[in-house]
Parts: C-alpha cells; structure tokens; sequence
C-alpha cells in the first residue's frame, strides 16, 4: 500500500478547517459588522504569528524583501478577500452558497497563471473551469 503524501493529508486539513470556518463565519456576521469580523479573524492569527516571528525559520530565503513584499501583498488581498466573504454572509448569502462559490477562487488563479505565468492547460483542466462557472451560476440561483 501507498503511502499517503504529505501535501494530501496537509490539503485535507485545509478542507476540513475552512469548511468548519465558512458556519463560524456565518455565525459571526449574524452578530457583528463583516469588517470587525476581518479584525477579529486577523487577531486570531497573532499566537501563530507570534511564534514564527521568533523562529529559526525566519531567517531562511535568498530575497527576503521581494518575498516580503509579495508575502505583504498576498495579505492585503487576502484580507479584501475575507471582508468580501463577510459581506456576502451578511448580505443574506447562505453559508451553504457563499462557501462554495467563493471556494471556486482557483478559477481565477488558474486564469491569471495563464496569462501572466504563460502556463498551459489540457483540456481537463479547461472542462474544470467551465463546470465552475456553471457551477457558479447554479449555486447563484439558490
């Protein structure tokens, strides 16, 4: 028997925790304002934070400021990210459709690779991405 990857059981986690994330969320909007929401969602990070900050692994990297730089970015967009999200549960969305439709955020990574990475899709991956936006649109009518 396979041994299962690293990065599959890594991945798991990562469904398992944003899908439980997604009902808190929904929960939390129900109460406060989508932009606190984001604020507590950051202060949430800090324990984390806190102990990379003070790691050995933070001296790791061959361009730190670049990296920085685009660690910073991968942040601010992150967070308009979650405040949207917020604000689609606030604005009456159901969890059970604004989590899988903005779960479908890929698309648009897989869309802006090709153009910007020049990378290539098979036709797989292109059947994926029209499935998506029909996916989109069903999930949409709900």
């Amino acid at each position: 028997m396979n041994k299962i990857p690293k990065w599959l059981v890594y991945c798991c986690l990562a469904i398992l925790f944003w899908g439980v994330w997604g009902v808190v969320a929904k929960q939390a909007v129900q109460y406060i304002d989508p932009w606190l929401g984001q604020v507590l969602l950051t202060m949430g990070w800090m324990p984390l934070v806190f102990g990379v900050a003070f790691s050995r692994n933070m001296r790791i990297g061959h361009n730190k400021p670049r990296g920085m730089l685009y660690a910073l970015a991968t942040g601010i967009i992150s967070a308009a990210g979650n405040v949207s999200f917020f604000g689609a549960l606030d604005k009456g969305g159901s969890a059970s459709a604004v989590v899988p439709v903005s779960g479908l955020y890929p698309l648009v990574t897989a869309i802006t690779a090709v153009i910007f990475l020049k990378e290539r899709m098979n036709r797989v991956q292109i059947a994926g991405i029209v499935l998506a936006l029909v996916a989109i649109i069903l999930l949409g009518e709900g």
